[in-house]
């Protein structure tokens, strides 16, 4: 008898410890919950009070894409390409912002600078796909597990066509393999 007994006690503690455990890592998982939501910024498109508006970025290259100063340029993933006819790129970066006020940033000053929207996907993830004269821009916004990521796409509709450099009816610069 006194043995159930103490195999009652250990069964016991060894709940107990276990209910202790799951909730110390629940309170952990909620409070790292909260600490990230708290720390999201809202993108302000107009002015709300005395913050006033969200001041715009703008890219050397692209000077009417504009890129709210919360989002922060990765640079190793992130490419322009000019040339004297035209500039292409894809645009990386990161920032800890509201994917609702970030998204609603995007369609307001897009159409500010002359951009048309031509179509969108939402929800998963949101992709906007602009077109300007005879460029398009294409926008992704997906949502990590820390911050959201935005790339950008700025092509040119038409690139002109490739001239080669040599004279066609020249002698090659190599003979061709023959197996």
């Amino acid at each position: 008898m006194i043995r159930e007994i103490n195999e009652v006690k250990r069964i016991k503690e060894k709940t107990m410890i276990i209910c202790r455990r799951k909730s110390m890592i629940f309170g952990l998982a909620l409070s790292l919950f909260l600490l990230f939501s708290a720390c999201t910024k809202t993108v302000q498109t107009e002015t709300t009070g005395e913050e006033g508006p969200t001041p715009i970025v703008t890219i050397r290259e692209f000077p009417d894409v504009p890129i709210p100063k919360e989002l922060y340029l990765n640079e190793r993933e992130s490419f322009v390409y000019m040339t004297p006819e035209f500039a292409t790129g894809n645009l990386i970066y990161n920032g800890n912002v509201d994917y609702d006020s970030l998204l609603k940033f995007f369609e307001e000053t897009m159409s500010k600078n002359g951009w048309a929207l031509q179509a969108s996907l939402k929800y998963t993830r949101t992709l906007l796909l602009y077109k300007k004269e005879s460029r398009i821009c294409l926008i992704n916004l997906d949502m990590t597990a820390l911050n959201i990521q935005v790339e950008i796409w700025v092509a040119p509709l038409e690139t002109p066509r490739y001239e080669p450099l040599t004279d066609p009816m020249a002698e090659p610069l190599m003979e061709p393999f023959m197996p």
